[in-house]
């Protein structure tokens, strides 16, 4: 759901996190002292599906590939501008 005043993160703490048969995985959280200590998201390796970005949220996650992930970047980074942005 997209909102109006979106709250802007200045920074993220990133931590690497390793399971017994879950491997490793990277969660991306709110720095240390703001609320809601869960992570944004988490990036995770399946040995079928590959490098995975997990986004959180408040009801359900959402997977992407970071394949794609990086492909819609590369694609806004070229195609978003600031007279794109209206008030």
């Amino acid at each position: 759901m997209h909102v109006q005043d979106p709250e802007m993160l200045p920074n993220l703490r990133l931590s690497c996190f390793s399971a017994v048969g879950d491997g490793m995985h990277v969660e991306v959280s709110r720095p240390d002292g703001m609320p809601s200590p869960d992570p944004l998201m988490t990036f995770r390796e399946d040995e079928e599906l590959g490098m995975q970005v997990v986004l959180h949220g408040s009801d359900h996650d959402v997977v992407l590939s970071l394949a794609e992930l990086k492909r819609a970047i590369a694609f806004a980074a070229s195609e978003v501008h600031r007279e794109s942005f209206y008030e």
